[in-house]
């Protein structure tokens, strides 16, 4: 909940940072993106060191003091600069606490049941997201911007006690080969500690192909998150209003994620009872279809809703139904690729997490201006063909994907 929270909260208070620092537009846009990019980057160096380490519980303890101290400092900072590098070290300890999750769940459920307790980790994550932005808006007016930090940093000191006391380390070491043991080589332990080693799981066709297709997805919410904004101009609104629209695709996601996690339980525990409880992996991509449909037709909707400045009740509809979609697939195929890959667990978290974050700058940077250029109703055309094209890569998956893997030998390392 942390992570998206301490993103979404910023977005209102933007201007007053702006006119607080003394800086520029530009300048302030840095402080939204780092936070963004690092929110990618730093699962890359947990998801691996916790997949070969264990000691989860140790490292939610590290992360969330990486994310308290510097959300302290952000409190008290005087400059834009050190502002900046406080909310990347932020974002480091706040993502760090995502994939870690994904791990948790992978140590302590069955696959049968994986799919609900995703929902649930990924119903906390949008609750964050949802609320952020009201919370944010209302600290900034009433108590000023940096009371949003020092909430944060309130958080981040609850959630370490209620780990530090409640949570017991949950890594079952006897899942990873004897050859991933601890090592006292300067060589290995660099070599384990690698942030590139979840980078090696996109040499496996079925993990790339699906992070293509959840990269399609994330460019609607990276685009839609800038483009709700400029409701402002387009329908009059005051900035609190605006905080109030992102409830339309925040409550879409909250119910994707937890229908979506209980159909695809659902999905493989059918399949299971029909074929004397056997099944694989894929037999759960068939609970995204729905989901899958709904989100280019959604999203392509919104963009020419908004081209005609129709009724605004009618962006908010089509943006609760891409929500919707959205996280009725997110659930299923972060679940694939954590039963495909039990033993890599935080490591495709991270990597699901790292390559759409780090496209997120790009899509950020681009929205206006392609906008600018051929109008809001052909952006998001354009955005849905390339999610069309992308389902694609999930029918690959659906069908081989079963014959990759039996070929593929990791023999638990990477």
């Amino acid at each position: 909940m942390i992570s998206p929270m301490a993103n979404t909260m910023y977005y209102p208070a933007v201007i007053d940072v702006r006119h607080y620092f003394r800086t520029t537009e530009f300048i302030v846009n840095v402080s939204v993106s780092v936070y963004v990019f690092f929110t990618g980057t730093a699962p890359l160096f947990v998801g691996g060191f916790s997949d070969v380490y264990g000691n989860r519980r140790h490292l939610y303890l590290i992360a969330l003091s990486l994310f308290v101290v510097p959300s302290v400092v952000c409190a008290l900072v005087k400059n834009v600069w050190v502002l900046i590098a406080m909310r990347s070290l932020q974002a480091c300890g706040s993502s760090s606490t995502q994939c870690l999750g994904a791990g948790v769940i992978s140590d302590i459920y069955v696959p049968t049941e994986r799919g609900r307790a995703y929902g649930i980790m990924y119903l906390g994550f949008y609750i964050g997201d949802l609320g952020g932005p009201i919370i944010g808006g209302y600290l900034t007016e009433s108590l000023g911007f940096k009371w949003i930090f020092w909430l944060l940093a309130s958080l981040g000191c609850i959630l370490f006690l209620i780990i530090f006391f409640f949570l017991p380390e949950t890594f079952r070491r006897n899942n990873i080969s004897s050859s991933l043991q601890l090592s006292y080589t300067l060589k290995q332990a660099f070599q384990k500690v690698n942030p590139l080693i979840p980078l090696k799981l996109l040499r496996f066709p079925n993990v790339a192909l699906k992070i293509v297709y959840m990269s399609s997805i994330w460019a609607f919410m990276y685009v839609q998150n800038v483009i709700i904004p400029t409701f402002s101009d387009t329908y009059k609104l005051s900035s609190f209003t605006i905080g109030l629209t992102f409830l339309a695709p925040g409550i879409g996601y909250l119910i994707g994620s937890v229908i979506g996690g209980r159909y695809s339980d659902y999905v493989l525990a059918k399949y299971e009872s029909e074929h004397d409880g056997q099944s694989y992996p894929e037999i759960r991509l068939k609970s995204i279809w729905i989901g899958s449909i709904l989100i280019p037709i959604s999203y392509c909707a919104f963009g020419w809703l908004l081209q005609f400045k129709i009724n605004l009740i009618f962006p908010i509809i089509a943006m609760f139904i891409g929500g919707t979609g959205s996280l009725f697939v997110f659930n299923s195929t972060i679940t694939y690729l954590v039963d495909s890959y039990p033993e890599f667990s935080a490591s495709v978290i991270a990597l699901s997490d790292f390559i759409p974050c780090t496209l997120a700058t790009a899509y950020i940077i681009m929205t206006v201006p392609i906008r600018n250029a051929i109008g809001i109703g052909w952006l998001f055309t354009i955005l849905a063909s390339i999610n069309l094209l992308s389902i694609s890569c999930i029918i690959l998956v659906y069908f081989k994907g079963k014959n990759w893997r039996e070929k593929q030998n990791t023999n638990g390392n990477l």
